[in-house]
């Protein structure tokens, strides 16, 4: 029989969920933890099985991988339904009354016989046959790469659904409409990191949505040498060693700035009390970036300080989304100038003389840049051709440098009120964690949500040609 831990132990035995008004379970955390293995091949059958209502769904990114890694695997669905004393058939290609493939639980008469419909979400083509119907119990595995029109129809067509996830981009709208507004048991708190329990936090709980959140270590299957294979397998600076081992949120695959990790944000704490300072290092420049956006976008500034130790520190980022009535560009210059007088005061930079503001040529940051020279004591300038390949190269180049560029993390701030915290992540390490190659052009980043990175390569002009004598 299948082993079970003593959490895994509790998820399963959590099965009269009528009774308890539970309406969905979310089961995340690291890979190979026997979140699909005990989740889907386990308590979801048995809950099918032992479901009043007849029509049940199981949903995963093709047909093909739900029959390969969930349903006909060794320890898959057909093994654990035998294990567990029941008769199950799966119809790949549909039967006279049932096009569609599917699963059959026979029961002691044919009015206990349970129906499981199996579906990949891959093609909208063939997902929107099965929006038809009310099921009763329904399992998506892979939540995290489903279509979200997918699940936001799933949703309103079950009494009680399962999600499997694996960690990915945390702004993905899937953790917002969903995912975040799940709990963990009281007595499993303690299990969470930090980070990842902050995040579930995010958005107002719902009754009856529970959320699961699984390690290796709760797989009492996996042998200590499998895990230790598995953990040794991945650099612990990488995203996937994040993703994978550590089991938390964050866009792994195609991200362009794969040299951005942990060991580069610093703290609020270690600037609070000194540590983040080398002995005699002192600022002898400020250099700003600024991506510029009116009405609809944003407005990133992203100021770094050069040290004489050879660093390259970014503080809080200036983070901009244009409200209704206070769009104008003289507008946004003064909330610019208050911005930089209240951190570079903080970080005891305060000679604009040594301020260096760079922005976009295009045609709403050369009106912004009018505005700060206008408004402002800054001075601001524009660059000169852009080159997007060479200047997303120099960007990493400038992050993957060791002991180079460091982020000090102040949190999300709002930049009309610097002393308040609107998120825990500065802008800049949110998007330099998930921005990712585009997928028609694979050189050159995805255009949207890349402020804070347009402004940094803009911010880069300065050091690379306004400091060397060059033109911008």
């Amino acid at each position: 029989m299948i082993k079970l831990g003593k959490k895994f132990k509790d998820f399963v035995r959590l099965l009269d969920i009528k009774e308890k008004g539970i309406e969905c379970e979310v089961l995340e955390g690291q890979t190979s933890a026997g979140k699909t293995t005990i989740g889907i091949g386990l308590k979801f059958i048995l809950l099918c099985a032992l479901s009043p209502k007849k029509i049940h769904l199981l949903c995963g990114y093709t047909l093909g991988k739900l029959e390969t890694t969930i349903i006909m695997k060794d320890n898959g669905i057909l093994d654990i339904a035998r294990q567990l004393g029941y008769r199950v058939e799966y119809r790949a290609n549909g039967g006279s009354q049932i096009r569609l493939a599917h699963l059959i639980i026979y029961g002691k008469t044919r009015d206990e016989d349970r129906v499981v419909l199996c579906a990949g979400y891959s093609d909208s083509t063939k997902w929107k046959d099965i929006l038809g119907n009310q099921y009763g119990i329904v399992a998506v595995d892979e939540a995290n790469i489903a279509d979200i029109d997918f699940l936001r129809e799933l949703s309103m067509r079950r009494d009680y659904w399962m999600m499997t996830l694996n960690p990915d981009d945390p702004n993905m709208p899937i953790y917002k409409e969903f995912i975040n507004h799940c709990r963990p048991l009281e007595k499993y708190v303690k299990d969470y990191p930090q980070e990842l329990y902050n995040q579930i936090l995010s958005q107002p709980q719902k009754q009856g949505w529970i959320h699961w959140y699984f390690t290796m270590d709760d797989n009492v299957a996996l042998s200590e040498e499998k895990k230790k294979q598995i953990i040794g397998s991945l650099p612990e600076s990488s995203k996937q060693y994040k993703n994978k081992i550590l089991g938390l949120r964050g866009r792994a695959e195609g991200l362009v700035l794969t040299e951005f990790d942990e060991t580069k944000i610093i703290p609020q704490s270690k600037f609070e009390d000194g540590s983040m300072w080398l002995p005699n290092e002192r600022i002898y420049r400020v250099v700003c970036g600024l991506d510029s956006g009116l009405n609809a976008d944003a407005t990133a500034l992203t100021t770094s300080l050069m040290t004489t130790a050879g660093r390259l520190i970014s503080i809080p980022t200036f983070y901009y989304v244009p409200q209704m009535g206070s769009n104008s560009n003289s507008q946004q210059a003064t909330y610019i100038e208050a911005w930089l007088d209240y951190w570079l005061t903080l970080f005891g930079c305060c000679s604009p003389a040594i301020v260096s503001i760079t922005g976009d040529s295009a045609a709403l940051t050369q009106d912004l840049i009018y505005e700060i020279n206008l408004r402002t004591k800054y001075n601001a300038t524009k660059v000169g051709a852009k080159d997007i390949m060479k200047d997303t190269q120099r960007v990493k180049s400038i992050v993957g440098t060791p002991n180079y560029w460091y982020i000090v993390n102040f949190g999300n701030r709002n930049p009309l009120k610097p002393q308040e915290k609107l998120g825990e992540d500065d802008m800049m390490i949110v998007e330099f964690n998930n921005i990712v190659w585009g997928k028609k052009k694979g050189n050159v980043p995805e255009d949207g949500n890349d402020h804070c990175f347009d402004s940094f390569k803009y911010m880069t002009y300065f050091m690379y040609y306004g400091m060397m004598g060059g033109i911008l």
